[in-house]
């Protein structure tokens, strides 16, 4: 027994040493020679195409949008073209440096040169293009991926879109992407604008996954990989609305081609909430490549004399003290300005005067009302007021409850107070119309809040809501702020009515605003523009601050220009008229127009086309109910792809809207009767081609209805 206990013991120290002797010895072979035994694998080999990948995962910058959901600026996907010159570490690398460096060149625009030598840098494993190759579009990488160019990849990042172009950009701004260590880990920051004033909402955080990889790139199975998920930017919801911003920009491009201008500024806002619809300067830029001549935000940043605009508030104070008689009469020549006891009086031509005041042009209605005062824009009426009806210094009171000469403090849009000279006895007359005085628009549309309500001041503000993209749940939604309330109810009505006598009173200045889609009120006002201490001769800031309907205003619209000085200024007041018409047409204060003498004929009406585009059909059908449009589905698809006319174009309600579903199963339809401008926007739609003969509406067409048709089939249509 005991005996075969020492063999099995000798047996046991004999194979351990067996074991032993052949794994160091493995493990010498693989250390020296870098072979595995067993395996037979070249280990030194095996380890060199093994390696950490890195890898970041973008976070997404928070979407922008107006007030009905639509993108006004959003992440894209963008790519960087690089190409792979060692074959060591990947299946394709460029092989034929010269033909690559031609085709890349021609397709980048950029000098064959500058490829050849990217192309041939010593001992790289990759190179990059510089400029010509970064954030190509993804329908330009695949154009370039067509060329089948081998070695060339594609390094996927984003950028910043602003689908619209130049929109509001001013006051959205801009961000960009920024890749500060050049490793991949991008992220877009704002620069300008709610861009940048809204940065700690709408920037993300990236992620970054760690994994083990074969020298393909592939994941080794069983392998360990760590990943941190990036943390999107909340998205943002504006007050803003596309159509009344587009309509805004349309009157400042009509503006700049009616008068030599090189600055004009406006702004749309509800007045009982003070939501901001609309935001806009010229020039403009479009953020998309960054053609910024000035970097100033005018609405807010610009501190400027507004004018007559401004007579509003002297008014405004003699009414709401109860010392304000509109009957009283004064004498609108040129106020002869003398000083008693310190304060301004009104000398006659015998006395001195320090100081003359006229009327714009130097006009003289002889007698007349302190109503009309108001409504022909007289600066001798305003020097009356505030030497024989109200106190300059309570005039100057009434100025700080409307907000004027401090921050009004919106959605961290930059800003300036303005400021007012009130020293001398000259200045405290001059400012009454808006001379000596500097202000925002950002701070006329608070103050004029209240002329046009009920006497309460509202905050303007253009962010409506902020939310998590994922839940979509708000983390802030905005409420309305009343600021104050700087006039009584009555105070505020009488001010409207004498607003709406200078619209609609033969002499008024802004007889010219009226339209006959709806009543308006409103204020004009023209102003020197001082240039180094002095005033310009010839050259004015031309200005109105209008609210519609008349009878209860919902909308106010402030706007204003520099030009050279014309006397037709306030009377080519088309740009504002078209703009007027819009929001008549958004708020529906218009009303149907109907032929009374025909009941059974359907009623036609101006109707504004709703947003269709990537929605289902159900949703488009039912919108066009609403709207009492005749809307066309073209194709089998169960989603509107693309619609014709555009959204927001004013139509009447019984005109053809387009609906293109699917390219796909596209029928001939009888077009007997249609117009050329629908014919042509069918075939645009469906890329079938086609030939137009004649002039009217349609009389006969080449190709049967309900045939299929496709880019073979060539339709013609005779017109009669």
């Amino acid at each position: 027994m005991k005996r075969r206990s020492n063999r099995m013991l000798l047996f046991v120290m004999v194979l351990f040493m067996v074991v032993s002797t052949i794994t160091a010895a493995n493990v010498y072979v693989v250390a020296i020679g870098g072979i595995h035994l067993r395996s037979n694998t070249d280990i030194i080999d095996y380890s060199e195409n093994v390696h950490i990948q890195n890898e970041i995962l973008l976070a997404k910058r928070g979407d922008i949008l107006d007030r009905n959901g639509i993108i006004i600026a959003e992440d894209v996907d963008a790519y960087h073209v690089y190409a792979v010159l060692d074959g060591r570490f990947d299946e394709t690398y460029v092989s034929d440096v010269e033909a690559t460096s031609a085709a890349l060149a021609d397709y980048l625009n950029a000098p064959v040169e500058y490829i050849r030598s990217r192309l041939s840098v010593s001992g790289a494993y990759q190179t990059y293009f510089g400029i010509y190759g970064r954030n190509l579009s993804k329908s330009q990488k695949s154009e370039l991926e067509a060329l089948g160019l081998d070695g060339i990849k594609f390094q996927k990042t984003v950028a910043r879109n602003y689908p619209f172009g130049t929109f509001a950009s001013h006051l959205i701004g801009f961000a960009q992407a920024e890749d500060e260590n050049g490793n991949g880990n991008v992220l877009i920051h704002g620069k300008m604008g709610l861009e940048l004033g809204l940065e700690n909402r709408l920037v993300g955080v990236n992620g970054k996954k760690q994994s083990t990889v074969d020298r393909y790139g592939y994941v080794l199975p069983g392998s360990k990989v760590v990943q941190v998920d990036p943390v999107d930017g909340y998205d943002v919801t504006l007050t803003l609305d596309k159509g009344i911003q587009e309509a805004l920009e349309a009157a400042m491009f009509d503006t700049r081609d009616a008068f030599e201008t090189n600055k004009i500024w406006g702004s749309v806002m509800e007045v009982d909430s003070g939501k901001i619809l609309a935001w806009s300067q010229w020039p403009g830029f479009d953020p998309n490549v960054l053609n910024i001549d000035d970097y100033m935000n005018i609405g807010s940043q610009y501190a400027y004399e507004p004018g007559s605009t401004m007579k509003t508030f002297v008014y405004a104070s003699a009414i709401d003290t109860g010392v304000y008689n509109g009957n009283t009469i004064f004498d609108s020549s040129p106020f002869r300005m003398g000083i008693k006891n310190g304060q301004p009086i009104r000398v006659n031509k015998n006395q001195s005067a320090i100081a003359v005041i006229n009327n714009a042009n130097n006009k003289n209605w002889g007698l007349i009302s302190l109503d009309y005062g108001y409504i022909y824009s007289s600066n001798v009426g305003i020097a009356e007021i505030l030497t024989k009806v109200v106190d300059t210094e309570v005039y100057r009171d009434y100025l700080d409850d409307f907000g004027f000469f401090r921050p009004v403090d919106t959605d961290s849009i930059p800003e300036v107070t303005g400021s007012i000279n009130y020293q001398w006895p000259v200045e405290k007359l001059t400012a009454g119309y808006g001379q000596g005085v500097t202000v925002t628009m950002l701070q006329m549309l608070q103050a004029y809040s209240a002329v046009f309500s009920d006497g309460t001041m509202v905050k303007p503000y253009v962010v409506e809501s902020i939310s998590d993209p994922k839940t979509g749940n708000p983390v802030y939604t905005a409420e309305t702020t009343v600021v104050g309330h700087p006039i009584q109810e009555d105070t505020a009505q009488q001010l409207q009515q004498l607003m709406y006598q200078v619209v609609y009173d033969q002499k008024g200045t802004g007889r010219f605003y009226q339209i006959p889609e709806v009543n308006s009120i409103a204020k004009t006002g023209t102003a020197q523009i001082a240039v180094n201490g002095s005033y310009e001769a010839d050259y004015n800031l031309f200005s109105v601050a209008l609210a519609i309907p008349a009878e209860n205003p919902k909308i106010m619209i402030y706007y204003a220009f520099e030009a050279e000085y014309a006397r037709n200024v306030h009377s080519t007041t088309s740009p504002l008229q078209q703009l007027m018409r819009k929001i008549t047409l958004a708020y529906g204060f218009t009303k149907p127009t109907t032929d009374p003498d025909d009941n059974d004929k359907p009623k036609v009406f101006m109707t504004s086309v709703p947003f269709l585009t990537n929605h289902s059909l159900g949703y488009a059908d039912a919108k066009c109910t609403i709207a009492a449009l005749n809307c066309m589905t073209i194709g089998n698809g169960k989603s509107v792809v693309a619609q014709y006319p555009l959204t927001d174009t004013q139509v009447l309600s019984d005109q053809r809207v387009l609906l293109l579903t699917s390219q796909e199963n596209i029928l001939m339809p009888d077009m007997t009767g249609w117009s050329r401008r629908d014919v042509l926007a069918f075939f645009a739609l469906t890329h079938v081609p086609v030939t137009i003969n004649g002039e009217g509406n349609v009389s006969s067409q080449s190709v049967a209805v309900n045939t299929a048709l496709d880019a073979s089939v060539m339709v013609e249509i005779t017109l009669k």
